[in-house]
């Protein structure tokens, strides 16, 4: 589309305020908008993880099936380990994927392996800081708000409060020109100031991840129930293709589990990404000052 002989500008903007419902409907945009190159990188960077992580899932299955008196817990310590790394690779493929969008007056369309690998290492370096401060201060106050529930049944929301800024710490980091410590500092202060707004969209998305999850979670737990059954010792006059066939079936669903998870999580980043540019552009006019970095292009 053109208007006085120049290209409009189709992007999503960052800067733009916003409430809950637009920040998530501008992260959908953003994903309709641009499937095809996210479909083709996220195969390649987060496929191969799915795929290790499905190995901890059979396991923990196998011995299910097995009837193993102790839980796997070397497995499940893998699958958790190789989940930190997973999200550690999407961060770093979605926050590269946004800055580009944004850096280039054409968005995704030109971008080429070259182009997303140049971006991508350094990003890779800046999310696996990132994660640490999020461990830091996730996992302490999940175990905190855990004891002190079983005493005050809302202490739960109190975790929230603590949890929700959480997630602007790796939009702020990977898309500001600033220090571990600065980005976290300002995630607090943008969270605390949009905590409404944060809180209604963690719940809808919430529920979103759940049913999303809930879709392919219904097949995997019939196929699972269809190998406890060939696996009974009762069941005679099994045919072995039967039994190969349920095992091959859940393999393929256990990694689009963990895909289908990935992708949903994507979503809720996203969203908080959006939900930062509405808080930053409330309280800096952050368009303006893009607007004059990239002068030229006006």
């Amino acid at each position: 589309m053109k208007r006085n002989n120049k290209l409009t500008d189709q992007r999503i903007l960052l800067y733009k305020e916003r409430n809950a419902s637009e920040c998530m409907n501008a992260a959908f945009d953003f994903m309709r908008q641009n499937w095809h190159i996210l479909l083709r990188y996220s195969l390649y960077v987060l496929l191969p993880i799915c795929i290790i992580q499905t190995v901890g899932i059979v396991s923990v299955a196998e011995g299910i099936l097995a009837q193993v008196s102790e839980p796997p817990i070397a497995d499940m310590v893998t699958f958790l380990c190789f989940g930190l790394v997973g999200f550690v690779l999407l961060n770093t493929l979605l926050w590269t994927m946004v800055k580009l969008y944004h850096e280039r007056t054409d968005g995704l369309v030109s971008v080429t392996g070259a182009v997303f690998r140049k971006q991508f290492w350094p990003m890779l370096g800046r999310m696996a800081i990132a994660v640490i401060p999020i461990l830091l201060i996730m996992a302490p106050a999940l175990v905190v708000s855990t004891i002190v529930m079983l005493f005050v049944p809302f202490a739960f929301f109190v975790y929230m409060l603590v949890a929700l800024p959480i997630l602007l710490v790796a939009p702020i980091y990977a898309l500001e020109d600033v220090s571990i410590v600065a980005a976290v500092k300002r995630a607090f202060v943008l969270g605390f100031k949009q905590m409404g707004v944060l809180l209604l969209m963690a719940i809808t998305l919430v529920v979103m991840v759940y049913v999303l999850q809930g879709i392919v979670m219904l097949p995997l737990a019939l196929i699972f129930a269809l190998r406890a059954f060939l696996a009974d010792p009762t069941a005679t006059l099994v045919n072995p293709m039967f039994t190969m066939g349920g095992k091959v079936l859940f393999d393929l669903f256990s990694v689009l589990f963990c895909y289908v998870t990935y992708l949903s999580i994507a979503v809720v980043l996203l969203s908080a990404a959006y939900l930062y540019g509405s808080s930053a552009q409330k309280g800096e006019d952050r368009s303006m000052v893009s607007d004059i970095d990239n002068f030229e292009n006006l």
